[in-house]
């Protein structure tokens, strides 16, 4: 048997396979890209300017106080009075921006113990402004500042004559812990406005909205029994636009403008009519209104509503604008105390330059009142300015001596002390 030859299959050719070529090493080190800046936030400019707004307001209404202009009788042909008149009512939205500025800021503050240390610069400012304001008082009217007397004006917020406001702030300042509790406690936007509404119409419409135009037959349809807490309306309005602002921009200025408008004349046509009618003959024509003339009344909550409305939103970025405008916001409180100075100090003499004429407030007093005006003003501003400055540095440097003096000392290091060498035994 002859056995067949196996022939064997050549194998098949193989490509040789190239391999790519090595990448040299990257010698650059990876270098992760720098994080994108972070957005400047706006400042609200126009908290700053209401501040200052508003301290303005606070001279203003005292020239009304100082010039003569409440002891002068009006009349019916005396028209052109219900320019002053208009001024006074404007000015008179002072306080109320201070309450409404005071909730827009202090909404979110919680109960704390350094809460409360806010009001060390409160006190302190007024203690040293009245120290100036008493011996003045004491020339003009002959106050006794005796140890016991001293005591009892500074104890009672009197040292300085604008103190009452003072006063009025600390017991609110106690408060808005416990005020924020409440608007922040709601569930919602409608609450909250439930919350505005109810203290507004509890205090600010229950004490001057009247149905009827006769003095002694109208209807007071709300309860006044709760009145006195009408800075709590304008607190809370405040913090409510703070928690929920308008959407609709233009929408809510057109209507803060109506709403403005339309209260401004209302209020000086309505005390125009009531100081120059027959029922006002007992007052001898002097500037009466017969419902609104405080703080917590309606046209003047919704003037000063519409007037924080028209302005709070206000933004810049500029750093030179918000330092600038941010400090002098912050002396508008020592602004507001030493005006008194400068108030009593001033107007003796710009009345006399003026004299009423047929023993009525001249046209010509009226023409010149706004140089009084920013007399006082400025003045009072660079004490105002001068007297913060000079709190931040005593501030400063209190904080600077606690530090040293809380702050233990390095405990030297004490070297070690080295071993003897001892002998090695072979």
């Amino acid at each position: 048997m002859s056995k067949k030859k196996n022939n064997p299959v050549p194998d098949a050719p193989v490509k040789e396979q190239t391999l790519p070529a090595a990448k040299p090493p990257d010698t650059a080190i990876a270098v992760d890209p720098p994080p994108p800046p972070k957005p400047v936030k706006p400042h609200f400019l126009g908290i700053d300017i209401l501040k200052i707004i508003a301290a303005f307001f606070v001279v203003g209404v005292h020239t009304f106080l100082y010039d003569g202009f409440y002891y002068t009788p009006i009349h019916e042909n005396d028209t052109w009075m219900i320019a002053p008149i208009a001024m006074r009512w404007l000015y008179y939205c002072c306080v109320p921006i201070f309450m409404t500025v005071t909730g827009y800021l202090m909404v979110n503050k919680k109960l704390s113990a350094s809460y409360y240390k806010g009001l060390i610069r409160i006190i302190v400012i007024y203690a040293f402004i009245g120290a100036f304001c008493l011996p003045v008082d004491k020339k003009v009217f002959g106050t006794d500042i005796s140890l016991w007397n001293l005591a009892k004006y500074y104890i009672q917020f009197e040292a300085a004559d604008y103190g009452w406001y003072v006063r009025f702030y600390v017991a609110l300042f106690c408060l808005i812990p416990f005020l924020n509790l409440s608007i922040n406690g709601l569930a919602n936007k409608k609450q909250a406005i439930v919350l505005v509404c109810t203290v507004t119409c509890l205090s600010v419409f229950a004490k001057s909205y009247f149905w009827g135009f006769t003095k002694d037959d109208q209807i007071r349809p709300f309860s006044d029994y709760l009145s006195d807490i009408w800075p709590f309306a304008y607190y809370f309005f405040g913090a409510f636009m703070r928690k929920y602002p308008p959407k609709n921009w233009l929408k809510s200025k057109l209507v803060a403008m109506g709403v403005f408008i339309a209260s401004w004349v209302f209020i000086t046509l309505s005390s125009f009519v009531q100081t120059i009618s027959s029922t006002n003959a007992d007052n001898s024509f002097h500037f009466t209104s017969w419902h609104f003339n405080f703080y917590g009344s309606y046209p003047i909550f919704l003037m000063t509503a519409a007037i924080f409305t028209l302005l709070y939103d206000i933004k810049t970025n500029n750093k030179i604008v918000k330092a600038v405008m941010g400090y002098i916001s912050n002396s508008t409180y020592a602004l507001y105390l030493v005006s008194y100075l400068f108030d009593r100090k001033s107007y003796s003499d710009f009345n006399a330059k003026y004299p009423d004429v047929d023993g009525k407030w001249s046209i010509d007093r009226w023409h010149h009142v706004y140089q009084q005006h920013w007399y006082v003003f400025l003045h009072a501003l660079f004490w105002g300015l001068i007297i913060t400055t000079g709190y931040k540095l005593l501030e400063m440097l209190i904080k600077f001596i606690v530090k040293k003096i809380t702050t233990p000392k390095p405990v030297p290091e004490i070297a070690a002390e080295e071993a003897a060498p001892t002998d090695k035994k072979e």
